[in-house]
């Protein structure tokens, strides 16, 4: 936001802005003029007037897109109030890592053989183990 005494401020920078937020809403310029008590003519200047009402409607950008925010957060705080606290946790758990339950973590061992061996010499080995006579690989591919 620009300060009101910035001798680099264009004069109505305020007015400007609103009027580039109501015109980033979709309305016409003479809506956006009535809103922020201005002609219609006036706006169509300030457009005319490119840098400024690029820099006008980047602040409106700005501002709309805090008091979405604002709204979101308020939005949050009233549904975690209303529940039954489990979402106010979950949220918690994500911002604040001393609140978040340990992570869980599972041990895999395993042999790694080369390709599909391996795989075959462990059923191999199973199924031999069984007493079913199973031939080997080597004996079962040469058939």
């Amino acid at each position: 936001m620009k300060p009101a005494g910035d001798p680099d401020t264009p004069r109505h920078w305020e007015k400007r802005v609103l009027a580039a937020y109501y015109r980033l809403l979709g309305s016409s310029q003479k809506a956006a003029g009535t809103a922020v008590g201005r002609s219609e003519r006036s706006v169509w200047t300030w457009e005319q007037d490119t840098a400024t009402w690029a820099q006008a409607c980047e602040e409106a950008r700005k501002r709309w897109l805090g008091e979405v925010t604002a709204m979101a957060r308020r939005q949050l705080l009233k549904a975690m109030m209303d529940a039954d606290g489990d979402l106010a946790l979950k949220v918690l758990e994500r911002i604040d890592t001393d609140l978040a339950p340990p992570t869980q973590r599972l041990k895999h061992t395993h042999e790694v053989g080369v390709g599909l061996s391996s795989l075959l010499k462990a059923f191999e080995a199973r199924l031999s183990d069984t007493g079913q006579g199973v031939p080997s690989i080597a004996e079962a591919l040469a058939r």
